[in-house]
């Protein structure tokens, strides 16, 4: 599956230019006929092509393509450890700092650094190769669990969690480029499906490191990260370099125009090497994509901390802040207009329907999402008597479902060649899900069946991302592949930071507030001050028949229940709809698709079904 529709190696064998290896017929006919048609790619694609020819041209490509796959599943098994516990280390590292409610302003930073990294990321990608990204963003992932982990104060650790942000954006998107450079489309959605797969592992080994760690071991638990994570990538990326070392030992890697490789040695490919880095940072519009990030920052940010910040609105920072942010945004524009050599939104991908409508399903999707878990754990946390195992778990069950959902909706794929189908029904679904959550009087419900289902239904829900990013990943060809996956996770991220502005706002605008109100009366202000900073205050010393503890439950659910409210093409074998061709670079026989012009010429004679139908398998 990972190479369907790559014919396999003929035998013979033939003597190479230099007598000491061989090479097969269909290896020279390979390198021969790909040559012209990669010199227009990356370097990174050409090595990406070259490992799909190794993993199908040679005898040992099989062992390799198992080895890459395992490795692969190692980093994705880190990954789902870290994103399934991080979200609560953050609730109660922000509650020790007596900084709960500024969670959204540490969510909201990290989130912006993952989408502007991205775009930097795939592009380093591109111009580089797989593996060498792979040890650039585990730096990032090590300083960064280090720093939080030993950090005094708010500041610092949001600092820590931006560069775990860095690193963490670059595995999660290195296996989707990685899945994505070797898979045909119709087997996309199954194996990127996969890739939640551990998810079914980590979540129940998250809830023994929870139990172990929080309240006040967390230091410890995410200093854990920066030595379990090393030693899970390690593998991928002593795969990757030996399939790219053999790939070049079998002549199919071009770095730099051979001739001139060849007449002045290292300084022409150094020299090469600058000028493909230079081109990517205008590939990328490295400064455009910087003044996107700092536009957005000073704009949510100050929604994120004006509650907190002395005098709140009537703070001066706050105003200039966003002031500043509007005027970025506004250069940002002219800049992409008039100066920006490669806009971060090019013409091409303004006028790609497919692409443009798929981006902004996904925007919506991680908007309402990063609205609705912002603050869900900190509310289970408070509303249930759970221990740390149960919490962790049942914050766990939306992946969880995911992790199941995922490879049936890539077998419905395969089957149909569809993913309009999975966009609609995801959408019916995660509305269907956030409803259930609501109880009455605008409240969030308490009801352990009502917040499970909930759970569930959004789960089954997240077809709609799979399918969404599947009508990204057709519409572009396989040399843009990298860089259209950073473009849209750089806008969709910025959604989700949206999604955490709205929670946070809401959040701090009226929790304290409805604690007021809830709380018995003559309850002090330091009391509620010092529960409304932290939630380990409120769970640990006052317990579940404590009148302060139900009236805070109650604001919970009053505050929770605002946030809910606020939520309310054919695919083949080919690797991208584009240039059709395969994973391995080469051209496909395209079949015709079913609904061809002359049937859409003979539509307007039929039926209103008809039309429908037409619409639906029209491509966009």
């Amino acid at each position: 599956m990972l190479n369907e529709g790559i014919e396999p190696a003929r035998t013979g064998h033939s003597p190479s230019a230099d007598g000491d290896c061989h090479t097969t017929k269909k290896q020279e006919d390979i390198l021969n006929e790909s040559t012209d048609e990669t010199q227009l790619a990356d370097p990174g694609v050409r090595k990406v092509e070259a490992f799909n020819k190794v993993l199908s041209k040679t005898r040992s490509g099989k062992l390799l393509l198992i080895t890459l796959v395992v490795s692969i599943g190692l980093t994705k098994f880190g990954y789902a450890l870290d994103y399934g516990i991080t979200t609560q280390f953050n609730a109660i590292a922000s509650s020790s700092f007596g900084h709960h409610a500024e969670l959204g302003a540490v969510n909201t930073a990290s989130v912006i650094i993952r989408g502007v990294s991205k775009p930097f990321i795939g592009k380093l990608a591109d111009i580089t190769s797989r593996p060498t990204t792979y040890v650039v963003v585990l730096v990032f992932y090590v300083i960064g669990f280090v720093v939080a982990a030993t950090c005094d104060n708010i500041a610092a650790y949001t600092v820590g969690i931006c560069f775990t942000a860095f690193g963490k954006s670059g595995l999660d998107f290195l296996g989707n480029v990685i899945v994505a450079d070797l898979t045909p489309l119709q087997w996309r959605v199954f194996w990127n499906s996969l890739l939640v797969f551990p998810f079914i592992i980590t979540t129940f080994i998250n809830g023994f490191i929870s139990e172990a760690f929080i309240p006040d071991k967390w230091r410890w638990g995410l200093g854990m990260f920066a030595i379990m994570i090393p030693v899970l990538m390690i593998p991928a990326i002593w795969t990757l370099y030996g399939m790219q070392i053999k790939a070049s030992r079998l002549g199919m890697i071009s770095m730099a125009n051979p001739a001139a490789t060849g007449k002045h040695g290292g300084n022409a490919m150094f020299s090469a090497y600058l000028r493909v880095f230079w081109q990517g940072i205008l590939d990328i519009d490295l400064a455009g994509i910087i003044l996107l990030g700092f536009a957005w920052s000073l704009i949510l940010l100050p929604l994120n901390l004006a509650q907190s910040a002395n005098g709140g609105w009537r703070n001066a920072s706050m105003i200039a802040m966003i002031v500043c942010g509007f005027v970025l945004l506004i250069f940002f524009g002219l800049f992409e207009v008039y100066i920006a050599p490669k806009p971060v939104m090019s013409r091409a991908i303004i006028h790609n329907k497919a692409f443009m409508y798929g981006v902004i399903v996904d925007v919506f999707n991680l908007m309402a999402s990063g609205c609705h878990e912002n603050y869900l754990s900190s509310y289970l946390y408070i509303i249930k008597d759970w221990s740390n195992y149960t919490w962790t778990i049942f914050i766990g069950i939306t992946t969880l479902t995911i992790s199941f959902v995922g490879p049936i909706a890539g077998v419905i794929q395969r089957l149909t060649h569809r993913y309009k189908t999975m966009m609609v029904f995801g959408g019916v679904m995660k509305l269907i899900g956030y409803s259930i959550s609501m109880g009455s009087n605008m409240r969030s419900t308490q009801s352990t069946a009502a917040l499970a289902m909930s759970q569930i239904i959004v789960g089954i829900g997240s077809v709609s991302v799979f399918g969404a990013r599947l009508g990204e990943q057709a519409s572009v060809p396989h040399k843009d592949l990298a860089s259209a996956i950073a473009i849209a996770s750089l806008w969709t991220t910025i959604g989700s930071s949206v999604g955490y502005t709205i929670s946070t706002t809401i959040w701090t605008a009226h929790m304290l507030e409805y604690m007021r109100e809830e709380c018995p009366a003559g309850t002090p202000d330091s009391i509620l001050t010092a529960i409304y900073g932290s939630i380990s205050v409120l769970r640990t010393d006052y317990g579940w028949e404590d009148p302060i503890r139900k009236g805070a439950i109650a604001a919970y659910t009053r505050t929770n229940g605002l946030i809910v409210t606020a939520v309310y093409y054919y695919l083949g074998k080919q690797q991208n709809a584009v240039t059709n061709t395969g994973v391995d670079g080469e051209p496909l026989e395209i079949l015709p698709h079913a609904i061809n012009e002359s049937g859409g010429r003979e539509v307007n004679k039929q039926g209103i079904w008809s039309k429908i139908k037409y619409f639906y398998y029209k491509e966009v």
